[in-house]
């Protein structure tokens, strides 16, 4: 698990994406999603083209609209 945390780590420091304010550095969850998903936006895909980039937005409200 902590050479997961690490290379998700080195993928966000590679990263500018403000959506990734609503990332969790601390959660365990979904670290092989969020390497999956972080390794792509490093390669330059956009959010549009990343199916899954909302899920590991664990932060985001999601009942800002109720």
């Amino acid at each position: 698990m902590e050479d997961k945390k690490v290379k998700i780590l080195e993928l966000l420091s590679q990263i500018y994406e403000p959506m990734l304010e609503f990332f969790d550095i601390d959660s365990n969850r979904l670290l092989d999603l969020k390497i999956e998903v972080l390794t792509e936006l490093a390669n330059g895909k956009s959010i549009s083209e990343i199916p899954r980039f909302y899920d590991i937005l664990e932060k985001y409200p999601t009942d800002m609209w109720d």
